[in-house]
């Protein structure tokens, strides 16, 4: 997730709400894209604390 929220930065794009860890399941993260679309990113990751 780390890698593709530096290249989603890297081409103009805004950080609306940074990585998160839902518990147990993965992390979620928000982005504004160069047209104002918000779109979320996801990573299973069943240790997330």
């Amino acid at each position: 997730m780390d890698d593709y929220a530096k290249k989603i930065t890297d081409a103009g794009c805004e950080i609306v709400v940074p990585k998160m860890a839902i518990p147990t399941v993965g992390y979620i993260a928000y982005f504004k894209d160069t047209e104002g679309n918000v779109v979320g990113i996801y990573q299973d990751d069943s240790e997330a604390a």
